[in-house]
């Protein structure tokens, strides 16, 4: 009888430490980021931080912006995540990529995941958070298949895999909606499109960046596509040898270059000639930068190219499904508006 007693124990104790250890096993798990490094993470992330407007923009595309205790400095002031979720603008801010990030006002928030962007010093930051004891989690969105990992990996992260879809299948809806347009526009018909990026007139995206296949799913020519690496900067010369059928301007940087195409040598440019010299959308948050708001510019960049190609669709309301979708407010709502 001691004995049998004494076996239920032992195989009692051997199940309290087993369930313990697998409870302690089920805290966490792993999964690779997008630059192939194996991370721990939470089984449900609930403390996130963003370290740029991207990220930022694909947590709240995923419905996940409550789960936010910091963010990047300049999200705290876009109308979007304003118009979506007020308290945003409350959130301690950790800097941005662009800038520099602040490592101490992240660690001070106690994070269970950050999200950072490959280039620059993401790579080393999120292993020092790692000696931390914090999870960090690299993305790199620069082509729309990678843009969609990303809403895959950050959900999959954050304990919420079966948010990622409905962003997903509202981009694609979007794309295939151009496709279809823009699939019969012949080789010798397609538009050269020079993409300015924000550092100035003269920085424009080379074929590595998400700008050119924008550009190119829109049923257009980059003309900065046989570049490579990220804004790369050329000389007038060669602007003027590329003559662009049009211009699109991203952020203020490139803006107030624009007076300089005044000047004589470059009156023979087409695009400036026939004054196709574009702002790229939006007021509210921008569609070309690696975002799911990024099927929006292909959209508006094809219609604005091809608008023979669009004329039975409606714009405005594709737009407003499409936020309605992601962000719960439709773009009118929220206080989007289109450049003339």
């Amino acid at each position: 009888m001691k004995r049998q007693i004494g076996l239920v124990s032992f195989w009692l104790a051997l199940g309290i430490v087993l369930a313990v250890a697998a409870g302690a096993g089920a805290a966490d798990r792993t999964l690779t980021d997008m630059v192939g490094r194996s991370v721990r993470v939470p089984i449900e992330a609930q403390r996130i931080v963003t370290t740029f407007k991207p990220a930022s923009l694909c947590v709240t595309a995923l419905g996940l912006q409550g789960r936010l205790v910091g963010i990047d400095t300049s999200s705290r002031r876009d109308p979007l995540f304003l118009g979506v979720a007020p308290a945003l603008a409350d959130l301690p801010a950790v800097g941005q990529k662009s800038t520099g990030l602040n490592f101490e006002a992240i660690l001070a928030v106690k994070p269970d995941l950050v999200i950072l962007f490959a280039q620059k010093d993401g790579i080393a930051i999120a292993d020092r958070l790692v000696d931390h004891g914090v999870a960090a989690i690299l993305i790199l969105p620069e082509k729309m298949e990678s843009m969609y990992a990303t809403l895959r990996i950050i959900a999959e992260a954050a304990g919420a895999p079966e948010k990622a879809e409905q962003p997903i299948a509202a981009c694609r809806h979007v794309l295939e909606l151009v496709a279809q347009r823009v699939a019969s526009i012949a080789p010798d018909r397609r538009k050269v499109v020079y993409f300015a990026a924000p550092q100035g007139l003269f920085f424009t995206a080379s074929g590595d960046l998400l700008q050119d296949e924008m550009v190119s799913m829109a049923g257009g020519t980059n003309a900065g596509h046989a570049l490579t690496g990220y804004f790369r900067e050329i000389s007038p010369e060669q602007f003027i040898a590329w003559n662009p059928d049009l211009v699109l301007v991203s952020g203020h940087g490139a803006q107030r270059g624009l007076k300089k195409l005044e000047e004589p040598q470059f009156a023979r440019v087409a695009a400036v000639a026939a004054n196709r010299i574009y702002q790229f959308p939006s007021n509210i948050a921008p569609w070309d930068f690696p975002s799911p708001l990024s099927t929006l510019g292909v959209l508006w960049l094809a219609r604005t190219c091809y608008p023979e190609q669009f004329t039975d669709v409606d714009l405005a309301a594709e737009i407003d499904r499409f936020h309605l979708s992601l962000f719960g407010k439709s773009f009118a709502e929220l206080g989007g508006r289109l450049p003339q």
